[in-house]
């Protein structure tokens, strides 16, 4: 199952929602208060610190995907 976030204006929402149980899709209403977390979301150093490796192509490698997995278990 895929699940999208999309934003749309209000005086067209009710349109949108007819419009998607007609083509038979599920919507599930978002908590008003979270509307906004990954636009004001901050990383920690940590992760700072990881996507900073990947755009340096630093840190470990590995060539294949199943030795990626054998490394995390």
């Amino acid at each position: 199952m895929e699940s999208f976030v999309i934003h749309i204006p209000s005086k067209k929402a009710n349109l949108v929602k007819a419009l998607l149980k007609e083509l038979g899709v599920t919507l599930k209403a978002l908590d008003p208060n979270l509307e906004d977390c990954n636009k004001n979301h901050v990383p920690n150093e940590e992760t700072i610190k990881a996507m900073t490796e990947v755009k340096e192509w630093k840190g470990v490698k590995f060539a294949t995907a199943s030795d990626l997995f054998a490394s995390i278990k």
